[in-house]
């Protein structure tokens, strides 16, 4: 074979293969396009609250125990009952005592006379040193015998120390009370707070004074505002959970001692953050927080540094920016500078749904 045919033949297959080899162009419109979902990074406040339950109480708060005993002729409150601090809630019966407080004055006036005599007695060396202690010994028993029946007698009438609304009530008229029987709680309705447990971790979040949001069980739908009163200065060693005592900043009569409560305690806020839900945020096996971003039907695959987060959406400080188009259904199927295809635009606040297959 000539050179001139054997040159000919290798042109021609040069040009075969050429004509059959895929362009640039061809091989990007094979690559496997992924059907996603995306939602658009947007401003919008954002708030981050910490959750916890408990039940409310009465920080000022007493009870009317029983300090002698005697039958109860006057108690006329009830549950619900309004006093006002030193109005008079309980009267026993103090006929025997009046009688035995009598007698032990007398006893010591009589006492008090025969110390004065031994004393002088003892001065002018008449009686003995021991005579002289025995008279003022029984001078001193007398006289806190009758400082003793003086105080049972006292506690016979027994009024509110605070202005409140009994809570409860342990006997009625025509009982016997006995001592250290409890007769009444009072507490005081513009001193309701309510301890909530909350995890050591999220602690050093909560602040004095930061607002409180409660709900009760009885009035689901109202929010009642409160504020962070102080945090227990000790951790629960087992459940490693502190107490954080809420006050409310309102006073409602609908709010009672002894109702369950939740509470939210606003951590941290901001009126104009980029938000994302949680559905558009990554979690990488080392911590590090990532999302994919639509650029002109291209993925791409972005770092994100994370702020504030809420119940359903998160803040981010750096990676995405308002107005970005973040894939939230469909990221298992993505790397990369993947091609795209967007078959919806979530709207904020709606469900994700189960990725295409």
């Amino acid at each position: 074979m000539k050179l001139s045919d054997i040159l000919l033949l290798g042109t021609a297959l040069l040009s075969w293969q050429c004509g059959n080899t895929p362009s640039s162009g061809q091989q990007q419109q094979r690559r496997p396009v992924v059907l996603v979902e995306v939602e658009t990074a947007r401003r919008a406040r954002i708030v981050e609250t910490i959750s916890a339950t408990g039940t409310i109480t009465a920080k000022n708060e007493v009870q009317i125990i029983a300090q002698t005993e005697g039958k109860i002729v006057l108690l006329d409150v009830e549950e619900g009952s309004r006093v006002k601090a030193g109005e008079v809630v309980v009267r026993l019966d103090a006929t025997v005592l009046a009688a035995q407080t009598k007698e032990a004055e007398a006893t010591t006036d009589d006492a008090r006379a025969n110390f004065e005599r031994a004393k002088r007695l003892y001065e002018s060396k008449l009686v003995s040193e021991q005579e002289f202690d025995q008279a003022r010994t029984r001078y001193n028993v007398a006289q806190a015998r009758s400082e003793y029946q003086k105080a049972l007698l006292k506690y016979t009438t027994i009024a509110s120390p605070i202005s409140g609304v009994v809570t409860f009530r342990g006997a009625r008229e025509g009982d016997i009370a006995v001592p250290r029987q409890l007769l009444l709680t009072i507490s005081d309705p513009v001193t309701l707070v309510m301890e909530v447990p909350v995890s050591e971790l999220q602690i050093p979040r909560v602040r004095v004074n930061d607002p409180v949001k409660i709900t009760v069980d009885a009035y689901p739908l109202v929010k009642f505002a409160g504020k962070v009163r102080r945090v227990f200065p000790a951790s629960d060693p087992v459940s490693r959970l502190v107490k954080v005592e809420v006050m409310f900043t309102e006073r409602d009569d609908r709010l009672m001692p002894g109702m369950f409560g939740r509470a939210e305690l606003t951590t941290s806020a901001k009126d104009s953050a980029v938000v994302l839900s949680n559905d558009a945020v990554m979690t990488s096996s080392i911590g590090v927080a990532t999302a994919y971003v639509v650029v002109d039907s291209v993925v791409e695959r972005r770092e994100l540094t994370l702020g504030i987060r809420e119940a359903a959406r998160i803040e981010v400080l750096d990676g995405v920016k308002a107005g970005d188009k973040v894939v939230v259904v469909g990221q298992n199927a993505l790397n990369d500078r993947m091609q795209v295809q967007i078959t919806k635009e979530r709207s904020y606040g709606e469900e994700a749904r189960s990725p295409r297959p």
